[in-house]
C-alpha cells in the first residue's frame, strides 16, 4: 500500500508537467501565428492576376426598341481595391517608438518590401489609433506611428523613395462596436505601382 501512494504521486506530477509542456506549446504556437512570415507578406502585397485591370467589358444594351441592330455598349471594368496588409504593431505608450515585441512582424516586414518580388511597388504606410482621446491628438499620433515604421523600413533596406506615410487617427477603426480595441491600433501596408 505505500508503493501505491508514491506511484499516484509520480503520475500526477509527470501529468502535471505535461499538461504545462503542452500549455506552453501552444502559448508559443498563437504567438508565432501572430507574428506574419516574409513570404505571407509578400503574398498579401505582390501583384497577382486578379489585381489587373480586366480587359473583357461589361455588355449593356442600349435603351431604345429591341432590334436586331441593337448596339451594346461596353464599361470598363472598376480596378479591384490594392492590395494591402494590416499589422499589429506595438508601439510604448503615448509614444511612436516602436517595441521589442514588434521586432519579428518588423523584420518580416522589412525583408518582404525588400524582395525581389515586391522590387517593382511602392507602398504606402498608413497608421491608425484606437478611438480613445481626441481627434486631432489621435490624427498626429498616428501620423508619427507611420512615420516611425517609414523610417524603420528604409534602416533596414526598403528604398526611401517607394514609401510613403500616413495617419488616419480614429477615423477608420477596425473594430467599431469596440473602439478602444486593440486591434484598432494598427499599421496597415498598401502597395500600389508595379
Amino acid at each position: 500500500m505505500n508503493t501505491v501512494r508514491p506511484l499516484s504521486c509520480l503520475v500526477a506530477l509527470l501529468l502535471a508537467a505535461t499538461c504545462a509542456n503542452a500549455q506552453e506549446a501552444a502559448t508559443t504556437s498563437s504567438s508565432s501565428q501572430d507574428t506574419p512570415s516574409v513570404q505571407s507578406i509578400v503574398d498579401q502585397l505582390k501583384v497577382k492576376d486578379d489585381d489587373s485591370i480586366d480587359t473583357g467589358a461589361t455588355r449593356s444594351l442600349r435603351l431604345g426598341g429591341a432590334s436586331a441592330s441593337t448596339k451594346v455598349a461596353e464599361q470598363p471594368a472598376a480596378p479591384p481595391p490594392p492590395s494591402s496588409i494590416s499589422m499589429q504593431i506595438q508601439f510604448a505608450f503615448n509614444s511612436d517608438r516602436i517595441e521589442g515585441a514588434s521586432a519579428t512582424t518588423m523584420s518580416n516586414l522589412a525583408m518582404a518590401l525588400a524582395s525581389d518580388e515586391l522590387k517593382g511597388r511602392s507602398f504606402q504606410v498608413v497608421g491608425h489609433t484606437d478611438g480613445v482621446g481626441a481627434a486631432g491628438y489621435n490624427m498626429h499620433l498616428s501620423q508619427m506611428r507611420a512615420a516611425s515604421v517609414k523610417r524603420y523600413l528604409v534602416q533596414h533596406g526598403v528604398s526611401a523613395d517607394r514609401l510613403s506615410a500616413s495617419g488616419k487617427g480614429a477615423s477608420q477603426l477596425l473594430n467599431s462596436a469596440d473602439p478602444t480595441a486593440a486591434e484598432n491600433r494598427r499599421v496597415e501596408i498598401v502597395a500600389s505601382g508595379g
